[in-house]
Formats: C-alpha cells, sequence, structure tokens
C-alpha cells in the first residue's frame, strides 16, 4: 500500500496473473495510471494475454511510459490478430518520438482496419521526417475519406515542395474535406507550392482551378501573376472571381490593364471582384474606367467602385 492508502505497483502487478481477464484488464490500466518504469517487464509480458481487451489495456500503459524500451513491444504490437489493440498501438506510436517505428507505421496504412490506418498515418505526419513522405502520399488514395484527410494534413505539415504535386492531385478527391485539407497545406507549403497549384488552374477541372487560383492569392507569389491573368478569361465565372481576387492580393501592376479590361465581364460578381482588385492595387491608370463603371447596370458594382475610386483618389465622390 503507499502512503495514501492506495494499492501500491506490487500490488497491481500480481493482479496481472490473476485468474480473472477483468482484474487483469484493471491492473494493467492502474499500471498505466502511474507510468512506472519497474512495470515493463511486466507490461511486455501483458501483450502475450490470451485477453484482447488485457493486450489492449498494457499497450497503452506502454504508451504512457514513453521509455526508449516501450517502442519495440509497441510494434509488435501493431501486428496483434485484434484490431483494438493495434489502433493503441498506433496511438502509442503516435505519442511518441519513436521515428525507428517508422517503417511499421508505413506497413500500418495496409491495415484491414480503417482506424488503425488513420491512426497510423497520424502517428507518422507527427514525425515529420523524410522517409514518411512516400507512405503518406500513398494514403492519399486509401478508400476511407478520414485517413486521406488525415494523409492531405500530415503531408501539409512537413512544408516541402516534394507534397505539393500530390496535394494538387488530392482536389481531385470525391470527399470536399480532403480538398480542404489539400488547399490548406499548398497554401501552408508557400511559394514552393506555386508550380503545382498553377498546373491546377491550367489543367484541372473547373472547381479545382477555382481552389488553385484563390491559394495562388494567398500565397502571393508574383510568378502566378501571368496565369491568374489568363484566368480572367476562364470559362468559369467561379476561376475568373477568384483570379481577379488573387490578383488584387498579390498587388502586381502588370495586372492593371488585365482587370480594366474584365470590368467588361458579364457576371455582376465577378466585376466586383474586378472593382475590389482595382482598388487594391491603387494604380491612376484605372480611375477614369472605374469612373465608367459608376453606370454599371448593377447597383452592388456601382457601390463598389465608389469604394475603388476613393480608395485610389483619396477622394469622396
Amino acid at each position: 500500500m503507499t502512503k495514501d492508502g492506495k494499492p501500491g505497483i506490487e500490488w497491481w502487478l500480481s493482479l496481472l496473473g490473476d485468474q480473472d481477464p477483468a482484474v487483469r484488464k484493471k491492473a494493467a490500466r492502474a499500471l498505466g495510471e502511474m507510468r512506472n518504469p519497474l512495470a515493463l517487464g511486466h507490461l511486455v509480458t501483458a501483450l502475450q494475454d490470451t485477453d484482447e481487451s488485457v493486450r489492449a489495456y498494457a499497450v497503452t500503459a506502454l504508451g504512457a511510459l514513453k521509455g526508449p524500451d516501450t517502442t519495440g513491444p509497441l510494434i509488435y504490437a501493431l501486428s496483434d490478430p485484434d484490431e483494438e489493440v493495434r489502433k493503441c498501438a498506433a496511438l502509442a506510436l503516435g505519442s511518441m518520438d519513436g521515428k525507428h517505428a517508422l517503417r511499421p507505421l508505413a506497413g500500418a496504412i495496409k491495415d484491414t482496419n480503417a482506424e488503425v490506418r488513420n491512426l497510423a498515418v497520424i502517428a507518422l505526419g507527427k514525425m515529420k521526417a523524410p522517409g514518411t513522405l512516400k507512405p503518406l502520399i500513398a494514403a492519399l488514395a486509401d478508400p476511407n475519406e478520414n485517413v486521406r484527410v488525415s494523409a492531405a494534413g500530415a503531408l501539409s505539415l512537413m512544408k516541402t515542395a516534394r507534397a505539393s504535386s500530390p496535394l494538387a492531385a488530392a482536389l481531385k478527391d470525391s470527399s470536399a474535406q480532403v480538398r480542404k485539407t489539400a488547399i490548406a497545406g499548398l497554401i501552408r507549403i508557400g511559394a514552393a507550392s506555386n508550380p503545382a497549384l498553377i498546373k491546377a488552374l491550367k489543367a484541372g477541372e473547373g472547381n479545382i482551378r477555382y481552389l488553385a487560383a484563390g491559394a495562388l492569392g494567398i500565397v502571393g507569389d508574383q510568378r502566378a501573376v501571368e496565369p491568374l491573368i489568363e484566368a480572367l478569361g476562364d470559362e468559369n465565372l467561379t476561376v475568373r472571381f477568384a483570379a481577379a481576387e488573387a490578383l488584387g492580393l498579390i498587388g502586381d501592376a502588370r495586372a492593371v490593364e488585365p482587370l480594366i479590361a474584365a470590368l467588361a465581364d458579364k457576371n455582376d460578381l465577378v466585376r466586383i471582384a474586378v472593382v475590389v482588385a482595382l482598388g487594391q492595387l491603387r494604380d491612376p491608370k484605372a480611375v477614369e474606367p472605374l469612373t465608367a463603371a459608376l453606370n454599371d447596370k448593377d447597383a452592388h458594382v456601382r457601390t463598389f467602385v465608389v469604394v475603388a475610386l476613393k480608395t485610389i483618389t483619396g477622394k469622396d465622390l
């Protein structure tokens, strides 16, 4: 017994050998909460328990110890016949800094259980090691949506240009959440993602072109200016809208003349985005065409024109 009257580690260790699996499970759980390294050998032995719930609690307890000697047993548990045990092992390895678990975790992304695969992907993402790139890219093709979302998120954390093309390809995913995570990852990577985003802007489907244009504006790399100018003539109005917004955010003077021409766009929302972009660019050359746009057929466009002109000239109309 401890000083506060609670059972000590010796008591719980002895119960790991009890005939009742419920007692053994309770003992494994208690040892995990105690986080005493003296329990290591006994918990490793418990990985051979005939009851899967006892093995699962033993795995969780080993994960709580977080010592270098626990990684090997946890890797062993990744191949347990019970999926709950494998889940616990993947989760435990994900909370540790054990890069030598990379290969077993990479193998676990092929597990028959989707949650095991998801936890393995999350664990690989936390490592941020070059060797995780290939298995994470492979996980983008997983049949389970959650796994693909986790893979896209993990790749974005690596902030490497090598993840750009796979993330750009993920913009075609049927899941909106995967697409959202992929575009956020490309933005997080920054200028290094520009080539992949420009390729998506030119060759993707309408929704992909729209996402790529928006991301290019947030990234803000001037290499995107010419492709975005070209996108002002896209057949898809959402792409034209996003391209105008992006050009305003980037702020390159090369966009002024093309944006002035786009004041004639047939869509009201696109014209609003063009007007806002011209206001952001603050080029005096836009004053005359914007003044003419005060006669636009759409009242909302006219309202934004007033704001843009004041931004450029500093004068109220």
